[in-house]
């Protein structure tokens, strides 16, 4: 269950009339949108350029319903589990075409842009037949590569578990199109939110993450404004837990009590740290967000190899 508590902070003094903001979805039946995401990851140690890689991706969604409460709306993914499986077998998209694409229905309320997603049920029989068609193509017609599917798919098997899982895996991909609704904007004020919820590695413990949302500009010569999100997570009560996971680990395994004093020193440097921001262009005239710049940069330390790392990922996603 999530306590979600909302403070509203002045970021910079107000002096006399400052106009409010607050946006509402206003769609059009058959209003559609193309989604094209140019993703770049960077990966570092000790300030040191490991890997650069690219990953362009693309997504459509249509307002297929409207009545007098709420909108649905179609949403098409690249199937992200054909996608990497592609990598194994260049063929496979032609042989299971059928497959490309997953189809997600959401509905979004007028009022305070609250969704849900309608046919989870659908989405994960999808997945599934997907996951099982793939793997029996690779089994006939590239058995070398057949064994690593599992690794590849396990994450997406995780996330079509649940009909939460699915929600939160959406939540990263298109979240920002609800992100400037149903907030009470006024330019240079920032509005925090914290959630706190569950850790999912340890039920007794809880782990929180505040959203700070700023409208940072608006201009009404184009229609447009900026809103910047950054969230901020606080993983002390992780990084705890997995200090206490790796020294019983090595416990398990008969470790000395010399091994064990290292191992202890390892985990004590260990370090992670984790920044998301989101710099959100938004259309307030036909209520379209239409470009989001996401930089979500991770950095930590490698007990193991006594070095920092830091991992980078810029997506800028457009929508025409």
């Amino acid at each position: 269950m999530k306590r979600i508590i909302t403070i509203v902070l002045l970021s910079i003094a107000t002096i006399g009339y400052a106009q409010d903001y607050n946006f509402k979805p206003k769609w059009n039946k058959g209003d559609e949108r193309q989604i094209t995401i140019t993703q770049v990851e960077k990966e570092y140690e000790d300030g040191m350029l490991m890997a650069d890689t690219t990953i362009y991706n693309e997504a459509s969604l249509r307002v297929v319903e409207e009545n007098k409460d709420s909108y649905t709306l179609e949403i098409l993914f690249d199937n992200q589990a054909l996608r990497a499986a592609i990598k194994l077998y260049d063929n496979l998209g032609e042989e299971l075409k059928d497959y490309k694409d997953l189809k997600l229905i959401y509905s979004v309320d007028k009022e305070n842009a609250n969704s849900e997603l309608l046919n989870w049920k659908e989405a994960q029989k999808f997945m599934n037949e997907s996951f099982n068609q793939i793997t029996n193509v690779l089994e006939d017609k590239a058995p070398d590569v057949a064994p690593f599917i599992d690794m590849v798919f396990m994450p997406l098997k995780e996330v079509f578990k649940s009909k939460e899982n699915v929600e939160a895996y959406v939540e990263t991909n298109i979240g920002y199109i609800l992100t400037p609704f149903n907030q009470d904007f006024k330019v240079g004020e920032t509005i925090t939110k914290t959630e706190y919820q569950e850790n999912p590695f340890n039920p007794s413990q809880e782990i929180s993450a505040t959203t700070l949302l700023t409208l940072a500009s608006v201009n009404n010569e184009s229609k447009t404004c900026i809103i910047n999100q950054e969230v901020e997570i606080d993983l002390s009560e992780f990084i705890e837990m997995m200090k206490g996971m790796m020294l019983k680990m090595a416990e398990s395994f008969g470790a000395n009590d010399s091994i064990s004093a290292e191992k202890s020193k390892e985990m004590d440097e260990f370090e992670i740290n984790i920044e998301n921001l989101q710099t959100i262009i938004f259309d307030y005239e036909t209520t379209w967000v239409t470009k989001v710049i996401a930089t979500g940069v991770v950095t930590g330390t490698d007990p193991e190899k006594g070095v920092k790392t830091k991992n980078e990922v810029i997506s800028t996603t457009v929508l025409k």
